[in-house]
Parts: structure tokens; sequence; C-alpha cells
């Protein structure tokens, strides 16, 4: 009889990451309007830095707990899925947070050059360069929220093989998946439904660390 331990570590870098990313994200200003109208946004947003190094560090907490899911399930029939899904993760997380990494560092600093500039030269140059990049960072954002569909179909694969988790758990996982890639295909990457697909990844992943932070030992 082998004796599993409550994997406290990766759930606390679960919930940690889950409560860090789902509260920055709430407070977060949906931005419209073009490129000037953004960057004002942005320039008046009190804790706008600190919003986005909460969401980065939420990422990493998220992942470290995502591969800790795949290790509770190393010694089950839901060993090949889990080592699936920590790899397109890896990519996934990664894809993730390049257009927060813009919106911490340079997003930040143009928004500040064009209302310092009193919309002079610097600041028309200013809002040239962020509706030229900004773009990118919302394509990989699309493109971000497909993988975490197939993160999600992987993992409930994952729990559902290995038989040591409640298996609605994998239902949700699976529904997320389906969701995430609807909106990633269907929708344009301007679009604030992106996030909310997005949204329901993270809220699987919150369901997922209470599981994990409530298990028992137990025989296997």
């Amino acid at each position: 009889m082998i004796v599993t331990r409550r994997p406290l570590f990766y759930g606390s870098c679960l919930l940690v990451g889950t409560l860090l990313f789902g509260v920055a994200g709430a407070n977060h200003p949906i931005l419209t309007g073009d490129g000037a109208a953004q960057l004002g946004m942005i320039a008046q947003t009190s804790g706008w830095r600190l919003m986005h190094w909460a969401l980065l560090f939420g990422l990493a907490f998220m992942y470290a707990g995502l591969v800790g899911v795949g290790l509770r399930h190393t010694e089950t029939a839901g060993a090949t899925p889990a080592r699936a899904g920590a790899l397109i993760g890896a990519f996934a997380f990664a894809v993730w947070s390049l257009n927060i990494l813009f919106m911490v560092g340079a997003g930040w600093q143009l928004a500040h050059a064009y209302t310092a500039s009193d919309t002079g030269l610097t600041g028309t140059h200013a809002v040239f360069v962020y509706d030229m990049l900004h773009p990118m960072g919302l394509a990989a954002e699309r493109l971000a929220t497909f993988l975490l569909g197939l993160v999600a179909y992987t993992f409930g694969w994952t729990i559902r093989n290995g038989g040591v988790w409640p298996k609605w758990l994998a239902w949700i996982a699976w529904g997320v998946a389906l969701v995430d890639g609807v909106v990633a295909i269907v929708f344009s990457e301007f679009s604030p439904i992106m996030y909310y697909g997005q949204a329901l990844f993270v809220i699987w992943l919150a369901a997922t660390a209470v599981v994990m932070l409530a298990e028992r030992r137990q025989p296997q």
C-alpha cells in the first residue's frame, strides 16, 4: 500500500496563482477606442504596473500548480495526457504572457510619453508605436486562448483516466476546452470575449486547486 501525501505546495501555488490572476483581471479596465484613447486610459489607471505584475506572477504560480497536477498522476493511467498537458501548457503560458509583458513595460512607457507630451510630436510617435505593436500582443492572447483549450482537454483526460479525483472536474475541463477553442477560432482578437474564455480556464484551475488541497491520504 502506497500512501500519498496531500500536495500542499502545488495546490497552494495553483490557488495563489488563480487568486492573483483573478483579482488583477477583475480590476483590469477594458481598453476601448483608438490608440490615443487607450494610452490615456492606461496612464489614468492607478496601479497599472502592479496589476500586470500580479497577472504575471499569477501565471507563474498557476503553471507550477499545473505541473503538480501532472505529477500527481504520474503513476496512474492519466500519466501520458498529463505529460502532454504540461508540455503544451509551457508553450501556452509563455504565449499568454506576451501581451501582459508588453503592457507592463512598453505599454506603460508609451502611455506616459503620450500624456506627458501634450499630444505633440512625441505623443504622435507614442500612439504610432502602440498601434503597431499592440495588435501583436492581442494576437498572442488569441493563440494563448486556443492553447489553453488544448491544455484543458489533455488534463481532462488526465483526471478522467487517472481516477484519483472526481470525474466532474474532467467534464468541466472539457467544457472549458470547447469554449476556449470556439472563442479563439470564431471571435476576433480585438473582442473582449477572448478574456472571458481565459477566465473560464482560471476558474477551472481554482476548482482543481480546491480538489488538490482537499485530498486526503488514501491507499493506492
